[in-house]
This record gives structure tokens, sequence and C-alpha cells, in this order.
């Protein structure tokens, strides 16, 4: 046990500090600065944020009234995992402030994945240098560093090597009997998978029925068919509780265009296994990276391009289980396959463009839309089954050359995926763009009063807006994530009959643009000046010749404010505004 403690505190360490030198996040500083504060690391932030306030709870709907003024924004018509891990660290962001916080949940992340490997690993009898190695390679793997904090739910991917333990005694002799000891410990990591990512949730379930299937129609094995079918329901169970908003507002309503996402996605983003093999960019050392920027340049479809990568590591021990399952099949007589060869076979018959999730997408199922990211369950299959191949080797029995040989496996690993350091400069440019935005929040609580609503231009979708110009979808939450006590038009999820309003008065004319927002109750505008072709400077002229004068711009001139005189008595937008379309909204 003592030697398990140890093992896993030089780990965490390990993967801590080179987390901490990549990303130049070593001093007070430089942590005070988020590692993303750019397009989808904004959402996260925002999501962080509502946290923080106290608006997303661990279960039930999720409103921020900060955001969709005049109304309150209501987030449930869009999935939004990891409830409980956001209202977490929301009150761990009131202790140490939000980018701390930000920063302290990537970092988590990666350790917790490494630690997760070191003990599946350990318990499989894989040599302790060796686990240590393979959990570096997946902890610090292509695959984290691409999502980091744009998608910390895909970042988050530390529970699969518990699941392939469960998958594994799932599908042994024994199986998982209801109420063994095993079996309480698969319900408890089954519940923990269940509370995280869809995508992988969604993997384990298939591999848990084909489990029940395997124990009941082949082993005829009633009790072990029935554990592997009540962990089924436990992760249905814990998907449902984590998404229980969702499935109540689409209960309740028609279903918008927000929920429904075109087939072609499904193969744009399905897993190519060319991409497997492949660094895109980084700096990466196998001979053939080369190949990579080629494939770039050519390729007709692009999927989520980078993350797919197994790394040098993955992709060794990808190749030599392609080896060993072609000599089981040659072999005479014919040896078993290795598991973790079905359970790829599996993954590719259902991940690749024209596979089974393409067929189901036929049904009109197209939620798990990118089965590329099935590409780090490839990569924690293969680098379990490459650290217990290595041990039972002549080489694992020679302790001192094992460790020599791991150490020198595991620095080539980390030289290949860990990508360029963070520059000092680019940290301290990000962070002239959040004091910016900090110092122009400030301007703006100084010049209003408390709970004053400021409209935003232009009128961009939520979530998953388009980039208009220079300005990404999410830029509209910079301002949100600074302000104390100010409300913003943005920021609820679209496809909403409510908030259709905000399109007929960006539709408008500046002048009755701002007479309708001031008798709305209006107290200004924010424009995001990047969005439009000369900085909003035409806008922000017809709104001075109206008599609304008064306006300044952000230090980094990224956006711009004009003050509006909203009325006492304000009213609805649908009093102010002409008649709707029929159309509008659906």
């Amino acid at each position: 046990m003592k030697r398990w403690a140890a093992s896993a505190v030089l780990l965490a360490v390990l993967v801590a500090g080179l987390w901490c030198f990549t990303t130049g996040r070593t001093s007070l500083e430089a942590w005070r600065v988020p590692v993303d504060y750019s397009d989808d690391a904004l959402f996260t932030l925002g999501t962080l944020r509502a946290a923080q306030d106290g608006h997303l709870l661990p279960v039930g709907p999720i409103e921020v009234p900060e955001l969709g003024a005049p109304h309150v924004a209501g987030w449930n018509g869009f999935l939004r995992q990891h409830k409980p891990q956001y209202w977490l660290a929301g009150r761990l962001a009131r202790a140490i402030g939000l980018f701390p916080a930000a920063n302290l949940l990537v970092l988590l992340t990666t350790v917790l994945a490494a630690l997760a490997f070191l003990a599946v690993s350990r318990y499989f009898r894989a040599r302790p240098e060796w686990a240590l190695a393979g959990a570096c390679a997946f902890a610090l793997s292509p695959f984290f560093f691409y999502r980091s904090l744009s998608h910390i739910t895909l970042s988050n991917y530390w529970p699969i090597p518990l699941a392939i333990l469960v998958v594994t005694w799932a599908f042994g002799r024994n199986g998982l009997a209801p109420g063994s000891r095993r079996f309480w410990v698969a319900a408890a990591i089954t519940l923990v998978a269940g509370l995280h990512n869809l995508y992988y949730a969604a993997l384990l379930a298939q591999f848990l029925g084909l489990a029940c299937l395997s124990q009941w129609l082949v082993r005829r094995e009633g009790r072990a068919a029935l554990g592997a079918l009540a962990l089924l329901v436990v992760l249905f169970a814990a998907v449902l509780a984590d998404n229980a908003n969702l499935l109540l507002q689409l209960a309740s309503e028609k279903p918008t265009a927000l929920v429904v996402r075109p087939y072609g996605n499904l193969e744009r983003y399905a897993l190519k296994p060319i991409e497997l093999l492949l660094p895109i960019g980084g700096g990466s050392i196998v001979p053939w990276r080369a190949a990579g920027a080629t494939y770039l340049g050519k390729a007709l479809v692009r999927g989520e391009l980078g993350s797919v990568y197994l790394g040098m590591a993955g992709v060794a021990a990808l190749l030599a289980l392609v080896m060993q399952t072609a000599r089981a099949v040659l072999s005479r007589p014919t040896r078993p396959l290795p598991a973790t060869a079905l359970a790829l076979v599996w993954i590719f018959a259902h991940s690749v463009v024209g596979g089974l999730n393409g067929l189901l997408g036929l049904t009109g199922f197209v939620w798990l839309r990118a089965s590329g990211r099935y590409s780090i369950w490839i990569l924690a299959l293969v680098l379990v089954w490459g650290v217990l191949a290595i041990s039972r080797t002549a080489l694992g029995r020679h302790r001192a050359a094992s460790v020599v040989a791991a150490a020198i496996a595991g620095a080539m690993t980390l030289a290949d995926q860990l990508p360029p350091r963070t520059r000092a400069g680019a940290i301290r440019e990000m962070g002239n763009r959040v004091a910016s935005d900090a110092a122009f929040a400030r301007s703006l609580e100084a010049a209003l009063p408390a709970g004053a609503m400021l409209f935003q231009l232009p009128v961009v979708d939520f979530p998953e807006g388009k980039p208009i110009l220079a300005a990404s979808d999410y830029e509209h939450l910079r301002p949100y994530l600074h302000a104390r006590q100010l409300r913003f038009s943005y920021g609820s999820d679209k496809g909403r009959p409510q908030d259709a309003w905000q399109r007929r008065v960006e539709s408008l004319e500046p002048a009755p643009m701002a007479e309708a927002l001031e008798r709305i109750g209006f107290a200004g505008i924010v424009v995001n000046r990047k969005a439009y072709p000369d900085g909003a400077q035409e806008l922000r002229e017809a709104l001075a010749a109206a008599g609304r004068l008064e306006g300044w711009e952000s230090p980094d001139r990224d956006f711009l404010f004009v003050r509006l005189t909203p009325e006492p008595s304000p009213q609805p937008p649908d009093a102010v505004l002409p008649p709707a379309d029929e159309n509008e909204g659906s």
C-alpha cells in the first residue's frame, strides 16, 4: 500500500509539474490568466461563472438572471453535462477566483486521468515503471491538450480506465453477480461515468450491453447477465439525472433548431482510422510527422483534427496489438484473439464513416455526432494492453533494465506528445485582454445603476452561434465574466420564441432601434467592434446623430459602449416592436 501511495504521489507531482511547465503556469501572475480565453473556452468560463454565482446546481433547471435580459436566460435546451462538477468548481471559484479555478480544473482532469490509469494497470499486474509511463502517456495525451479548457467535459476522460476495468469484469468468466463486492465497486464506477461525458458513457453502455448478451446467450450465466443489465440501468439513471433539465424542456416544448443537427455531421466528425496515426501540428518527433501536414492539406472532409492522434506510445501499442492479433488468426491451432482487439473491432465498426453510428443516425438520432472522440477510449485500451504486454515479457523480469527502458520510452512519448511551451509573451497578451475586459466591466458598473440592462450587438445565437468576421461566437460572454451587477441580452439558449425579439430590434435603423431599446428598459448598447467591417464606426455615428452621444471603448478597443436613457416604466419587447413573423423563432 505504501508503494502504491508513493507511486501515486510521484505520478501526480510529475504530471502536474509537466502541465504547469508546458502551459507556462509557473507563477501566481500566470495562474490568474486562464489557459484559454477564446472560442469555446469562453463557453466553459461562462458556465463556471454561472456556477460561481449559484445558478448551476447538481440537478434541476438552470436559469441565469444576468443573461438573456430582459428575461432570464434559460439553459435547459442544450446538453450541459458535468453539473455536479461545475457546482463544486463554482464553489472553488468563489474562494480563489474564476480564472485560477478554471486552470485548476484543467490540471485536476489530467492528474485524475494519470491516477486512474495507474490504479487500473497496477490492478492488472503491470510493472510499476510501465504503469507510470503509460499513465503519463494517457494523462498528457494529444487529446487532452487539444480539448483542455475549451472542451472541459471531454478533457475529463479520467473515468475511462475505470470503465475498462468494469467491462473486463462484466465479460469475465464469473461476470458481475448482483450483490457481490465487485458489483458494488462496478456500480460506483458506472455511476461516476454516467455523470461525465455522454460520449464516454455511451460507449460504456454499448460494452455493458454486449457483456449482458454474451453472458446470457453464450455462457448461459443468468446472474452475470443480470449484473451487466443492472449496471446499464445505473448508467442510464445517472445520464438521465445529469440531463433531466434538458429532458423536461423537450417534454414541455416542441423541439427547436437547437437540438436538430444534420446527418452530415456524423460523417464529418466520424472516426477516421488514419487520423489515429498522424500528428497534426504540435511538436511531434515521430519520423512520419510530415504525413500529418500532407493529410491536413489534402483531406476533403476535416473533422476535429489534432485530437485523434494517439501519440507515439499509442501508435506503437496499436501496431503491436494488430501484429499479435494477426499471429493469433494465422496460428494453427488458432489462438484466442486478444480481448482488447475485439473491443477495438467494435469501436471501429460503430464509429467509422458509414458505420453503425451512421446507420443509427438514419433513424433521426444524431446526438452522438462526433464518434472520432472515441479515440481516447482507443488510447486507453491500447496503452493498458501495452503496459501489460511489456510487463509480461523477458524485459519485465529484469527490474533494472525494465526501469531504464520505461524511463526512455516515457521520455520519448512525452517529447512526442507535449506541445511547445506557452510563451510568457502569449500569457501576457492574453492577460492584457482579460484585464481590458475587467476594466471595461468596471467602467460600465461605475456609470450605470445596479441591475442595468445592456443590449449586445450583433445578435448572436447561443450556444453554437456563427462567428461574424473576426468575432467568435462566444465573445459576448467576455463582459459578463467580469461584471457583478449588470444584465446582458446575450446568453439564453437559442430557439426560444420569447427571445426572437432581438433579431427584430437589430433589423431596425439605429435611431428607432435605440428608442425601442429604451422603451424596453435598456441602459446601453455594447457592440463587438470586431464583428463590423468598419469597427462599428458607422453605427456609432448614426447613434450619435440620434442623440445617443455618450460612449466609450474598452481599452483593447474590442467593445464599444453607447449609453441609452431607459424609460422609468419599461415595456415588454412584444409591446414595443412590430408583430413578429409567424416563422420567427421556429
